[in-house]
């Protein structure tokens, strides 16, 4: 049997795509925050946007249009900054997904309209009142995670993608090295999908995002390689948290 064909242990969480919010604890120290954007953009705005805003131009939003602040003054400017309402549309929900994580999780946290999420150099995102805790956040399709660890000693990067059988040819291509190719040329879409999010998850869990290519890290026999070399001391998990959805979790 092809060893890649059940190497990524599953992790056992079922979000239910009706409501908000799923708040999950998949491990000690460890918490998540799923969220459905339909039922994000239906509960917290006051106006209407349906699925035709993935290819319409920005929105100016304003105050009024949210039913429940969690934005202030300075992240609306970021916010009215994009350039298309797609893009303000997944910047909102993985902010809301985040805060969310520290007003249930977190102790002494301030409101969420207070609670600002800031970048490092490379992009990994983190709560601007206490950067010691890490934070990765993720959206595609009409779903967005957050994930954060509650002591500076948890780090995790986490990745959820849409899985589209369009695109297996052009990942094959470009996502993975010729021995993970070679094992996965026989899987289906969905374990192919499973692979892509945990590497998109562990370059997250090093800070490095897209400055670090996926062809460099390898998940061969449950194990992730970076530049040839096993990394020790990893978990991961990965499993179909929605029909046609791909999660992984590095932590």
């Amino acid at each position: 049997m092809n060893p890649m064909a059940a190497s990524i242990p599953a992790l056992s969480i079922a979000p239910q795509p009706a409501a908000l919010l799923n708040l999950r604890r998949p491990g000690p120290g460890y918490r998540l925050a799923f969220l459905s954007i339909p039922v994000f953009l239906k509960r917290l705005l006051t106006i209407s946007i349906d699925a035709t805003y993935r290819t319409a131009p920005p929105y100016a939003f304003t105050p009024p249009d949210f039913r429940e602040p969690f934005l202030g003054p300075d992240e609306l400017a970021v916010l009215n900054g994009f350039k298309a309402l797609k893009k303000q549309v997944e910047w909102m929900a993985g902010r809301y997904a985040a805060k969310a994580l520290a007003a249930n999780f977190l102790k002494h946290q301030p409101p969420p309209v207070q609670t600002r999420v800031a970048y490092r150099q490379k992009g990994a995102p983190f709560f601007s009142d206490d950067p010691t805790l890490c934070l990765s956040i993720t959206h595609s399709g009409d779903f967005a995670v957050a994930g954060m660890g509650l002591t500076p000693s948890c780090a995790l990067g986490v990745d959820l993608e849409q899985i589209r059988p369009e695109s297996r040819a052009t990942l094959l291509r470009t996502a993975f090295s010729p021995r993970e190719v070679q094992a996965l040329a026989s899987l289906d879409d969905a374990a192919l999908f499973r692979h892509w999010t945990a590497k998109e998850a562990y370059l997250k869990y090093i800070g490095m995002g897209f400055h670090e290519s996926l062809k460099r890290v390898e998940i061969l026999n449950d194990t992730i390689f970076h530049d040839g070399l096993p990394v020790p001391s990893l978990s991961l998990s990965s499993h179909l948290p929605y029909p046609g959805y791909a999660f992984a979790m590095v932590f």
